[in-house]
């Protein structure tokens, strides 16, 4: 019987990006507003919170036995509850760089699980990274993002099409993303003109290139704010922005919050979020 094999299959899955910006588990009470992004995933423990989603006008109830998935580039105000505890994932998945598969969803979604298989992950990220606990813990953490359905738009097969025509030009911006990057470099990099390759992406992405750079910029320098300690001044250098008063400018344009005031309203990047893992059952 001759070989027979489906290759975007293949090209899918070698293509496909689960990129995780925080796995940790969150014992804490907090009151605040949000924008991020990347997705976000609670599994509740213990204890009650709220979520809203004022993109969409709706609430949820955070309660044992529910997870919440939070698309990313949502509105969203928490109401942590002393007691709450969660396990925490923020993640982006995509095939092409900088092209979120869930970045057209609007809605949060709650789905069911069991505190048991929760207790399993905690007790897994408590510990050492062992290979097996590594393995178990990717195939629960896709179990869950399987059971999600993507936006009307987000095709991985059609996106694995584009890979040809723009592999290169999305990777060359994610290595030098910068406030100087431009649509006429990205053009030479194209080898098209610039209105062409505006045009191109408009069509193909359903968002103007010029967009897509400004959210990419703002994606970079919201991880380097919650992941990391370094002042507001040296993240615009960093970025090449030509001062911190333009970079702040730009960052409450595509945010909502000034630099200061969007960390200050995220308990993880001022090293309160996380509390030290207890053994399951506790």
């Amino acid at each position: 019987m001759p070989l027979t094999e489906n290759f975007q299959w293949r090209a899918i899955h070698n293509m496909i990006r689960l990129e995780l910006h925080q796995l940790a588990y969150a014992d804490f009470a907090w009151r605040g507003r949000n924008v991020h992004f990347f997705n976000r995933i609670f599994l509740v423990r213990s204890g009650e919170g709220e979520v809203r989603n004022h993109t969409s006008s709706e609430c949820f109830r955070l309660r044992p036995g529910v997870g919440l998935f939070m698309p990313e580039a949502l509105d969203l105000r928490f109401d942590f509850q002393p007691g709450l505890q969660f396990l925490s994932c923020h993640f982006n998945l995509s095939v092409l760089p900088g092209v979120d598969l869930f970045e057209k969803e609007k809605h949060c979604r709650e789905f069911p699980l069991e505190t048991e298989e929760i207790n399993r992950i905690v007790g897994n990220i408590s510990g050492a990274p062992e290979w097996r606990k590594i393995c178990e813990t990717e195939a629960f953490l896709w179990n869950i993002i399987a059971c999600l359905p993507l936006p009307s738009g987000s095709r991985p097969a059609e996106l694995t099409s584009l890979s040809v025509r723009y592999g290169k030009l999305l990777t060359f911006i994610r290595e030098n993303l910068s406030a100087r990057l431009d649509i006429d470099r990205l053009a030479e990099v194209a080898g098209l003109s610039r209105g062409r390759l505006s045009r191109n992406f408009s069509r193909d992405f359903s968002m103007p290139l010029k967009s897509f750079l400004q959210k990419e910029l703002a994606a970079q320098a919201a991880r380097y704010l919650l992941g990391s300690t370094l002042p507001v001044r040296e993240i615009a250098e960093r970025l090449q922005f030509s001062s911190e008063y333009y970079f702040s400018n730009f960052f409450r344009r595509c945010t909502g919050n000034s630099p200061t005031s969007f960390r200050r309203a995220n308990p993880a990047a001022q090293g309160t979020f996380f509390a030290a893992v207890p053994p399951p059952g506790q």
